[in-house]
């Protein structure tokens, strides 16, 4: 596997908590509704929710914005002797906070047609484990980090009054970091941080690419107060190079490495209904997570490390509600459930998620030109067990031991904050 390191703030990971590592909080507006906004998109990230709500906008908007993730997880080892571990004990995730920026500018050119700009992270992924832990032997399960991030320009036509489409293209960068401890000789059992050191090495991958992909939204008024909404986002090839980096107290090497990483399609629908100082939403999204088959890099000494994936497609579902309290305070609520796309048969600790469900709720203040949006979320994934070869300890061809457990108590906070300014 091939993988990368952050770059700077608009090139940020998120949590290991997502539907996969796909991220919905694009706005804080969105994070506060669950995700339940593709039927309204009546703010500048409609430009990454459906392109086609920019028509909606007047004049010249801005806004700018983050969402921070705070995730928690433990593993509960079943005990294993090679490994110096007994039933029961534990490790955790570091405790991190995770930025997923957004930044979007729209105009409209006049009744029929608008254009816009936006910036976001579509795809991120941060977990880092202590180095000392029982799993640490499994690719990438020290530190990885997923790195995005999004340019894209859109164009929204209205041909009628009831109808508004959008479109437009988007460049991707993609970086990727995998750290994990490796054995490159026969240890000694048990095999304990302070044991075996001449045997361990760390080793750490890296890659990074640009590449491209579309996407295309609708927006339809039924009648007066009822909207519904579509929206697709294409699946990126990216095609990384990138190099592997071998080190411990006795040894030092380096090589390139490539690979190829699919990035899922996605689309979205929503039906939202406004009614007096009420907008209520319900939405679903597909993802397209079966284009993840399996991780796979090449080095250039002709070896190569390939891990099966075979994910699947998967739904989520989402519910939002604004209430408006007066012109200058909107108060909102959301719940969603995201199924998981990974079998038990490749679960590892790279992306350990189960289903997961997140309660929502956010503000909006009303200053003029000036909006301030407010969001939380909190998610809590189901618990999952851990017990395929991924959790294998080897050394060449020979299998030593295998790593299982559960990945439990997971769960994370997310507050997400924006600021949309109408020229």
């Amino acid at each position: 596997m091939c993988l990368l390191g952050t770059v700077g703030w608009f090139l940020a990971p998120a949590s290991v908590f997502g539907n996969g590592f796909d991220i919905y909080e694009q706005s804080a507006k969105a994070v506060g509704m669950g995700g339940a906004v593709t039927a309204q998109a009546d703010d500048p990230s409609a430009i990454f929710f459906n392109p086609a709500g920019i028509t909606q906008l007047d004049g010249t908007q801005a806004s700018l914005g983050a969402c921070f993730v705070m995730p928690t997880m433990s593993f509960k080892s079943d005990g294993n002797p090679a490994m110096g571990t007994s039933p029961g004990h534990k490790s955790k995730i570091k405790d991190r906070t995770w930025p997923i920026p957004n930044g979007y500018v729209t105009h409209k050119v006049n009744d029929k047609v608008s254009i816009g700009l936006g910036t976001f992270a579509h795809f991120g992924l941060g977990v880092e484990w202590p180095n000392d832990w029982e799993g640490r032997f499994t690719p990438g399960t020290t530190k990885t980090v997923i790195v995005t991030t999004s340019i894209s320009p859109v164009i929204a036509l209205k041909p009628s009054e009831r109808i508004s489409i959008g479109f437009g293209p988007y460049i991707q960068y993609f970086d990727i970091e995998l750290n994990n401890q490796a054995l490159i000789g026969l240890p000694t059992a048990p095999l304990t941080p302070d044991r075996n050191r001449s045997q361990t090495v760390d080793a750490k991958m890296t890659a990074n690419d640009w590449d491209w992909g579309w996407q295309a939204g609708v927006l339809v008024k039924i009648v007066d107060g009822l909207t519904f909404g579509a929206s697709y986002l294409s699946e990126v090839r990216h095609r990384l190079n990138g190099d592997q980096d071998l080190e411990n107290s006795a040894l030092v090497s380096s090589q390139g490495c490539s690979s190829t990483f699919i990035l899922p399609a996605t689309l979205r629908l929503g039906l939202a209904w406004k009614k007096g100082r009420w907008a209520l939403e319900a939405g679903t999204q597909w993802t397209e997570w079966s284009s993840y088959k399996s991780l796979r890099a090449d080095f250039d000494d002709g070896t190569f490390l390939e891990s099966p994936k075979r994910w699947h497609n998967v739904w989520a579902w989402r519910i939002g509600a604004q209430y408006r309290v007066n012109k200058y305070l909107d108060v909102r609520a959301g719940l969603f459930y995201d199924e998981t796309p990974i079998p038990n048969s490749t679960l590892d600790p790279l992306v350990p998620s189960g289903d997961r469900i997140g309660y929502c709720t956010g503000f909006g203040l009303n200053l003029g030109k000036m909006t301030f949006d407010f969001g939380y979320n909190y998610i809590k994934d189901r618990s999952r067990r851990w017990n395929n070869p991924s959790g294998d300890v080897n050394v060449g061809p020979a299998t030593l031991t295998r790593v299982t457990g559960t990945f439990e108590k997971a769960y994370a906070h997310l507050f997400a904050v924006n600021a949309t300014y109408r020229f």
